[in-house]
């Protein structure tokens, strides 16, 4: 297969809950009515900060998916659990930054320390930056799930990105909904929640207990993420397309859980707009396994090329076009 797995690039770039910041009192969530971009505040805070448990389901390029989720908010603490509910079994528990996966079918479980990331249903936590590369506006209420909704959208300055429309629940600010609108208002990608509770007593062992379970039977794989800088690994970048900025970058193994993994470590940095993300990823070129691709599913794009000894990923929801200017801009230092 051609560098990063194409099944994985969401597990690389999206998967799972969570964001952070702050806690919001109800006057200051009242204050947002108003103010669209208040509006991307209280998302960020609902992901994080409220306990919830429901069914989403993901919708791309004529594929559905959809899990179970439980997320749970207690003080300081949050836990998590998401079932993947089509094609092969997959769980994951998560305490705060412990996160366990299984993977029932071929009997392997993944154990690792995450950073937060934005994913449904939160947000990135720079997306207040977001207003510097689209318009926020509020256009209209709706129902999601059993739940009045605030309907956003956010319209980039630009062809470099795509628009897309946000449903955040009117009490919490708690994201129900999001497309991806390509530039004709064709909707390229959808996630939403078809069953939801928000609020109510949920017990942590719900995610502990498997957590702490024997792992008899299981191959266990214990990936070490190292973080570094661009630079630190022989690599530049010239100008980086409007409004995006480096967020992270760090060394990881390709595909830890495959059986046939060389435990060879890939570069990824992941670029940010505020709204969406872009992951560039770099390993050693290999002839027998990568041969250069263009592919679209959805609103994700991904291209994969040589670049001397080297070969290039880049996966990222914006135009084919922006991805190409991702390559354009990643230089090799002699």
């Amino acid at each position: 297969m051609n560098a990063v797995r194409l099944d994985d690039r969401r597990g690389l770039v999206r998967f799972g809950v969570g964001a952070a910041l702050l806690s919001c009192s109800v006057l200051a969530g009242a204050q947002t009515m108003g103010d669209p971009t208040g509006w991307l505040t209280r998302i960020h805070q609902a992901a994080i900060n409220r306990s919830y448990q429901g069914t989403m389901a993901f919708s791309a390029g004529g594929h559905v998916s959809s899990s179970r989720v439980v997320h749970i908010a207690d003080g300081r603490e949050r836990y998590e659990r998401i079932e993947v509910l089509d094609g092969p079994r997959r769980q994951q528990f998560r305490h705060n930054g412990s996160m366990l996966t299984l993977m029932p079918e071929t009997k392997v479980a993944v154990v690792e320390q995450v950073e937060t990331r934005a994913e449904f249903p939160a947000l990135p936590a720079s997306s207040q930056r977001a207003v510097d590369s689209y318009e926020v506006r509020t256009i209209g209420t709706d129902r999601v799930a059993d739940h009045e909704a605030e309907v956003l959208l956010l319209k980039p300055r630009d062809s470099l990105r795509y628009a897309q429309r946000l449903w955040a629940e009117r009490d919490s600010g708690l994201l129900l909904r999001t497309e991806v609108l390509g530039p004709r208002g064709e909707v390229l990608e959808s996630s939403a929640f078809i069953h939801l509770v928000i609020g109510g007593k949920l017990a942590p062992d719900v995610v502990l207990k498997p957590m702490k379970r024997k792992l008899d039977g299981y191959r266990i794989v214990r990936p070490q993420t190292i973080s570094t800088q661009l630079d630190a690994e022989g690599w530049s970048v010239k100008t980086l397309p409007a409004g995006f900025h480096l967020v992270s970058c760090s060394k990881r193994p390709l595909d830890a859980a495959s059986e046939a993994s060389t435990d060879m470590p890939v570069l990824q940095s992941v670029f940010s707009d505020g709204l969406t993300h872009v992951s560039v990823f770099a390993e050693r070129f290999d002839a027998q396994r990568h041969k250069p691709m263009r592919t679209m599913l959805g609103a994700t794009n991904t291209l994969m090329n040589r670049h001397g000894d080297w070969w290039i990923t880049i996966v990222g929801d914006v135009p084919m076009a922006t991805i190409q200017q991702f390559e354009a801009m990643l230089q090799r230092r002699p």
